[in-house]
């Protein structure tokens, strides 16, 4: 009944005081949906590939070979590998190999209907051990046997919808690139979002010895740099050191010279190896500046709450005059606050639903939607709505809940001793934290920006890049010169990988006054060259060399890093098994992200009609558009031509400039989500100020009349009102700015290439948190400035 009539008092303090209300409960709503969509992001990332069983035991191998300029990571190994690391280990159990054709995306061909076919990334060769080495659900099929003989095929449930519709998928066939009919036996549930393998289509391991392309790698138990990934199962995880031990002594011994490491299975996602989904640093930020947005609601309702200290005054004192104890009172706060944080909460859910969908895709992530109702996600909101209840009560229930009873009645009580220099440190910490917020936003955005328009040295405009598969064959001369003579094309150019997008790599042996290295390589022909604005640094002597077998162009970096200077040409560099001569020096330009400096580079340059062009042989055709041209009008023309030389393979096409910036994607989701932090930050913290300022304003009301009477104006009434919270806001801007400056300093540090920060930065952040501070008291001040002076001495 006592907890009753406390939730009755609560609601009837909470109706009659709208504006506060309102502050204090979107406020707090506020914050908690920013704190449910971040830990639900952060459970998300946290809980990659922990579904599976045996999780604790797989691990993935990496390998790592360090040179003089760099440390190269690989997780490709050789289809031979597996089985050979097991019979040397006894603590390995088990092995897992999942691979695919390099360079070329799997084209999927309903048999029955042709017509049905797409390019498929998702697709795998896999050991027939799958479903037992992981945990994937398989909904059709006996999972010991659906891959175990060759040419067999599992699929996805969506796949089986989008190839087979309604009809039963087990026992069709699909087509693999239009030359290996393959039988699905078996139909797998669609990889969870939290998984760092998601695959679509399983083929059998078995079936490798039939693939062409593949059959070269099942021999070598020692040689890496294979089309598979490996995974291992350990007997007991405590095994992992020995076990690493083991492999790389075998290295060892193979005169390899990289280094084998073990990566657990559920560290992969988050940066344990190179293929790091969002980088683990942004990964702990987020959830501190989430706590920081809630923290900051909070503040503005303790400090709103404490503010009003002297309305309540009275009736705390009755309520003690009338027996009421310390613990009464207190009680009688938390139960308010609990309803304050409860409703807000389930304003909070409310948002976090709807928002969910355009969170996750401003992150450009896919998160299940059932990810929602997880338990451990769960558990973190029920936390979440605690902490806030605890929190929230805390500090004005001791406070108030300590006024003296004969001090309050008789008038002789401030309103809360020591609660307006709180106040004011905690209007002061709102304020720091939205101009570290503002600062951060404008340096993060300004370094994107550095990003994508500084000069890279290659020139990025209009042109498309069309992947061609090997099914084109010996037609890619006719397509590439039918292509060529479209209106609007300028030129055309080819290369065995889209820029931007991989490149082959090849061990630079030492020798005697040479350190070993690490080169990037690219397959090209002159008519890219031309297309990219590549600049020389020193042309070939003849440039009819360029086409020669044998020859290679290197970067200004390459001949620094390999000791040609000052004479490159005529140098050779031992490639593999291959002896390269260096024939020309290209200026430097940047072919992979500004995240890291330039590295080595060799082009071998291949003749313009070159018979590499002409065989079973991946590649990408770039197009140099005119401007100004019809762009759709134009890559339907150049869709169709590449339909009538390769109806197998579905056609593909991306921009140049488009694949420079896919490779920033870390840096736009960082800048989009401290972009709606800041937002927030800014707006609770106006919040909490509209509140404030709403208040003092009523509390001056007498002072405010009498000071109209004698002559003030508007204006000097609304500076006297301001100037107090000004002064805040310009202590908080002292604070934020040598913290925010040291803080995106050390985050700029993982840059290769970056900008400086500059003192407009700063001078923008304050015009900011000034103009949002003068709306924010603007409305209340003015308003209290202009009532009529004879009414306010009235009411008092």
């Amino acid at each position: 009944m006592l907890f009753y009539n406390y939730i009755k008092l609560a609601w009837r303090n909470l109706s009659k005081r709208k504006l506060y209300s309102v502050i204090n409960i979107g406020g707090l709503a506020a914050g908690l949906c920013v704190c449910m969509l971040i830990m639900l992001y952060v459970a998300h990332e946290l809980s990659y590939d922990r579904f599976h069983k045996d999780a604790p035991r797989i691990f993935s191998l990496l390998e790592r070979i360090k040179m003089q300029n760099d440390t190269i990571q690989f997780d490709r190994f050789n289809y031979a590998n597996g089985p050979a690391i097991q019979q040397q280990n006894a603590a390995v159990k088990s092995y897992m190999r999942i691979g695919s054709l390099l360079g070329e995306t799997a084209i999927m061909q309903n048999v029955s209907h042709p017509a049905i076919k797409d390019a498929e990334p998702e697709a795998y060769f896999v050991d027939a051990n799958y479903f037992s080495f992981f945990s994937f659900p398989l909904l059709e099929g006996d999972p010991a046997e659906v891959l175990r003989q060759p040419f067999m095929m599992v699929i996805s449930s969506s796949m089986a919808t989008k190839y087979f519709g309604k009809e039963d998928a087990v026992g069709k066939q699909i087509r693999y690139n239009g030359k290996y009919t393959f039988q699905v036996s078996g139909v797998m549930a669609d990889a969870p979002s939290n998984s760092s393998i998601q695959a679509d289509f399983l083929m059998s391991g078995a079936s490798i010895p039939g693939i062409e392309s593949l059959r070269q790698f099942t021999t070598d138990p020692h040689g890496f740099g294979g089309p598979f990934k490996l995974y291992i199962k350990l007997d007991d995880a405590a095994n992992r050191e020995n076990v690493t031990k083991n492999i790389n002594l075998q290295i060892a011994q193979d005169k390899d010279p990289g280094l084998i490491s073990l990566v657990p299975l559920a560290k992969i996602h988050l940066g344990a190896n190179f293929q790091a989904g969002f980088n683990l640093r942004y990964l702990k930020l987020f959830p501190m500046v989430a706590i920081l947005i809630l923290l900051m609601a909070l503040i503005n309702y303790m400090s709103l709450s404490t503010a009003r200290a002297t309305i309540r005054a009275r009736e705390i004192g009755i309520r003690k005059a009338l027996g009421a104890d310390h613990k009464r009172i207190a009680q009688q706060f938390y139960v308010e606050s609990a309803l304050y944080a409860l409703l807000a909460f389930c304003l909070a859910v409310v948002l976090c639903i709807t928002l969910r969908p355009w969170f996750f895709n401003l992150l450009q992530l896919k998160v299940d939607n059932g990810f929602l109702y997880n338990p451990m996600v769960i558990f973190i909101y029920v936390a979440l709505l605690l902490v806030t209840i605890i929190v929230a009560g805390s500090y004005p229930s001791f406070i108030l809940s300590r006024y003296k009873p004969v001090a309050v009645l008789a008038g002789k009580m401030s309103p809360v001793s020591g609660g307006a220099s709180v106040r004011k440190v905690l209007t002061v910490l709102q304020f720091g934290t939205a101009a570290v917020l503002i600062i951060c936003s404008i340096v993060i955005n300004r370094q994107l920006y550095f990003f994508r328009h500084t000069a890279t040295g290659i020139n990025k405009e209009n042109v498309l890049m069309v992947p061609f598969a090997s099914t084109l064959g010996t037609h890619y001369q006719a397509f590439r010169q039918q292509v060529a003579s479209l209106n609007g094309v300028l030129q055309t150019g080819t290369a065995h990988h889209p820029l931007f997008n991989g490149m082959d790599m090849w061990f630079v042996s030492e020798e005697a006054d040479r350190p070993a290295m690490t080169l990037y390589s690219l397959n090209v022909d002159r008519q890219l060259m031309e297309i990219a604005g590549l600049q020389w640094k020193i042309p070939p002597q003849d440039m009819s060399q360029l086409g020669m077998g044998g020859k290679i162009v290197l970067n200004e970096i390459a001949v620094e890093k390999y000791n040609l200077s000052p004479t490159p040409i005529g140098k050779h560099l031992q490639l593999g098994n291959k002896d390269m001569e260096v024939i020309g020096v290209l200026k430097n330009f940047h072919f992979v992200s500004l995240h890291s400096p330039i590295a080595p580079l060799g082009l071998t340059v291949e003749k313009d009609n070159s018979p590499v062009w002409g065989t079973n042989t991946a590649g990408c055709l770039f197009v140099k558009i005119a401007p100004g041209q019809n762009i759709p009008s134009l890559i339907e023309q150049i869709r169709k031509t590449y339909t009538n030389y390769d109806a197998q393979t579905p056609f593909k096409y991306s921009f140049l400039d488009d694949a420079f910036g896919k490779m920033y994607t870390a840096e736009d989701r960082l800048a989009n989500i401290f972009g709606g932090f800041t937002a927030l930050t800014v707006l609770i913290a106006g919040l909490g100020l509209l509140g404030l300022a709403a208040f003092s304003a009523e509390q001056r009301t007498r002072e405010i009349g009498v000071r109209k009477i004698l002559g003030a104006s508007v204006i000097q009434i609304t500076a006297l009102l301001s100037k107090d919270f000004m002064r805040l806001v310009v202590v908080a801007l002292v604070i934020a700015s040598p913290l925010a400056w040291y803080l995106m300093q050390q985050w700029l540090q993982q840059f290769a290439y970056r900008i400086h920060m500059q003192p407009w930065m700063f001078v923008l952040t304050a015009i900011m948190a000034i103009t949002a501070a003068l709306l924010a008291i603007g409305l209340q001040t003015i308003r209290a400035a202009t009532r009529n002076p004879v009414t306010t001495l009235r009411v008092e």
